[in-house]
C-alpha cells in the first residue's frame, strides 16, 4: 500500500510538470487593435451648403462730398444749406450659400464659401434745410422718402474648431474673413419742397445703382448633429460685418424742377453693414467615412 501511494503522488507530480511545459511552449496572446476613430468623425474633403436669414443693422447714410449741390433746388442753395438721413431702416433678407472644406483632424477643420444675399429693403429719409438759398425770399426746406433693395455676395474663408462629440452632436466655434460686394438697386426719391412762404412742390427722382467691395469677417457658434455616418446638419448663429454701402448719383424725373442730375456716388454709409445670421445647413463628408473598429473574436 505504501508503494502504491508513492507511486500515485510521483505520477501526479510529472502530470503537473508535463502541463507546466505544454503551457510555457503557448505563444503569446495576440494584441488588440487600437481603436479607430468613430465613424462621424470627420475625415478629409466635404461640401456644405447652408441656407439663412439675416437681421441687419441700418446704414448710417451721409452724402458725399459736394453732393448736396448735385440736387440743386431752384433759387440755387446757399453755402448755408445742410442735408442729413434723418431715419434709415433696412428689412431682414435671405441668403444661401455652398462651399469646400476639409478635415485636419476630428476637431479642426476649414472651408471657403461663396453667399448670396437676397434684396432687403431699405428706407430712408433725405431731408435739405437753407435758411437763406441765393434769390430766394425766406428759406428753402425738401423732404424726400428714398426707397431700394440692399444685396450682397459674400466671400469667405472660415476656420472652425470642433468641441467634442457628445452623443452625436459637436458643439463649435469659428471664424472667417474675406470680402463682400453691397449693392444697391431701384433707389427711388419721392418728396416735397417749400421755397419761403410758397406752396409745397413735388419733388422726385432715382438714384443709380451702386456697389462697393469691402473687406468682411464673422464669427460664429454652433451645432452639428450626425444624421448618417457621412452627412452632418448644421445649426448656427454668425456675426458678419459686410463693410460700408453706397447710393449712386441723383438722376430727376422730367420735369422735377428742384434737382438737376448727378452721376458717381451720391451718398455712402458712415458705419458697416452688419448682420445677426441664423444659418441652418448640409454637410456631406466626400467618400467613405474611417471604417468602425472590428469585434474581438475570442480564440478557442
Amino acid at each position: 500500500m505504501v508503494r502504491f501511494k508513492t507511486f500515485a503522488a510521483a505520477a501526479l507530480v510529472l502530470v503537473a510538470g508535463a502541463g507546466l511545459a505544454r503551457a510555457a511552449d503557448l505563444p503569446p496572446a495576440p494584441a488588440l487593435p487600437p481603436a479607430e476613430a468613430s465613424p462621424s468623425a470627420f475625415s478629409g474633403w466635404y461640401l456644405r451648403g447652408d441656407l439663412g436669414a439675416g437681421f441687419e443693422t441700418a446704414p448710417e447714410l451721409g452724402l458725399a462730398s459736394g453732393a448736396i449741390f448735385s440736387a440743386v433746388p431752384l433759387p440755387p442753395l446757399s453755402p448755408f444749406a445742410v442735408s442729413s438721413f434723418p431715419s434709415t431702416t433696412l428689412s431682414p433678407s435671405g441668403a444661401i450659400d455652398g462651399g469646400l472644406g476639409y478635415a485636419f483632424n476630428p476637431w479642426l477643420r476649414m472651408d471657403a464659401t461663396l453667399e448670396y444675399r437676397f434684396s432687403g429693403e431699405l428706407r430712408s429719409t433725405y431731408a435739405i434745410d437753407d435758411p437763406a438759398p441765393v434769390g430766394a425770399i425766406g428759406p428753402f426746406r425738401s423732404a424726400d422718402r428714398l426707397r431700394g433693395g440692399a444685396s450682397s455676395i459674400v466671400a469667405l474663408v472660415n476656420i472652425y474648431v470642433d468641441l467634442g462629440d457628445f452623443w452625436g452632436v459637436t458643439p463649435f466655434v469659428g471664424a472667417g474673413a474675406g470680402v463682400a460686394e453691397n449693392a444697391l438697386s431701384g433707389v427711388s426719391d419721392e418728396g416735397v419742397a417749400i421755397a419761403g412762404s410758397g406752396a409745397s412742390v413735388p419733388v422726385g427722382g432715382f438714384f443709380s445703382n451702386a456697389s462697393r467691395t469691402n473687406f468682411a469677417w464673422a464669427l460664429t457658434a454652433g451645432l452639428d448633429f450626425d444624421l448618417a455616418p457621412n452627412l452632418k446638419i448644421e445649426a448656427s448663429y454668425r456675426y458678419l460685418d459686410l463693410g460700408p454701402m453706397a447710393v449712386g448719383g441723383l438722376h430727376c424725373l422730367p420735369g422735377a424742377p428742384t434737382c438737376i442730375g448727378g452721376a458717381g456716388v451720391a451718398a455712402a454709409s458712415r458705419n458697416a453693414l452688419a448682420s445677426n445670421d441664423l444659418r441652418i445647413g448640409l454637410i456631406w463628408l466626400i467618400g467613405d467615412p474611417p471604417p468602425a473598429p472590428q469585434p474581438v473574436v475570442a480564440r478557442d
